[in-house]
């Protein structure tokens, strides 16, 4: 999975907007669509700001599987 498709994923499960999750990172809700259709790619504060929101590691943001 990528970063857009688990960010929307986790957003969802949470029952937030776009213009939620942006307000709680601090960017716009177009960045934040943006972001989740792939269109851009997040810098690093954002994801680790997105990872802070939900509560897990930047490493499950990113879709890193460790074995």
């Amino acid at each position: 999975m990528k970063f857009g498709d688990i960010l929307r994923q986790k957003r969802e499960e949470r029952r937030m907007t776009q213009a939620d999750l942006a307000q709680r990172i601090g960017i716009t809700q177009q960045n934040v669509n943006s972001y989740e259709t792939g269109y851009k790619i997040p810098p690093l504060r954002v994801v680790v700001a997105a990872a802070d929101v939900f509560c897990c590691s930047t490493d499950e943001m990113i879709g890193r599987k460790i074995s």
